[in-house]
């Protein structure tokens, strides 16, 4: 009776954990999301950016699970202004390096946050990109 329950506890936290650890967007996947992110706004393609860019905005029931729609010309805007914004720090700057990775807690939620530094000559901009995973995925929660 004990092994049993011992067994049923086992496969419990195995889902539990195995979701948590899904849950988090690791520091690679964040980079490969963040490269992918760059390239996309440098050549204005506002439809696949939007496949990487959690949906902020005042529908409350999509907050943390879903991606902006681009065929929804208020979120279209918002993508186009998000992608500006990044390439706006892109053009100015020689290179970019990135920097700490960690996990924050931003609202009672989880994210994860990549320090990216911006160098251009001797100065240095530094941008944080925070992220959650939405449907396994890595998505930009922001970019600040």
């Amino acid at each position: 009776m004990i092994t049993k329950k011992i067994f049923v506890l086992a496969i419990v936290l195995f889902f539990v954990l195995g979701n948590f650890a899904l849950a988090q967007v690791t520091e690679t996947n964040a980079k490969k999301a963040t490269e992918s992110f760059f390239n996309l706004c440098k050549k204005n393609d506002y439809k696949n950016s939007a496949k990487l860019l959690a949906y902020y905005g005042a529908d409350k029931s999509r907050l943390y699970k879903d991606f902006y729609n681009a065929n929804n010309p208020d979120e279209f805007k918002e993508i186009k202004r998000i992608c500006k914004k990044v390439n706006a720090t892109l053009l100015i700057s020689d290179s970019y390096k990135y920097g700490k990775y960690r996990t924050r807690t931003i609202n009672g939620k989880k994210v994860q946050s990549l320090d990216v530094v911006f160098l251009s000559g001797t100065q240095k901009v530094k941008r944080k990109m925070l992220f959650i995973s939405i449907k396994g995925l890595p998505a930009i929660f922001d970019y600040k």
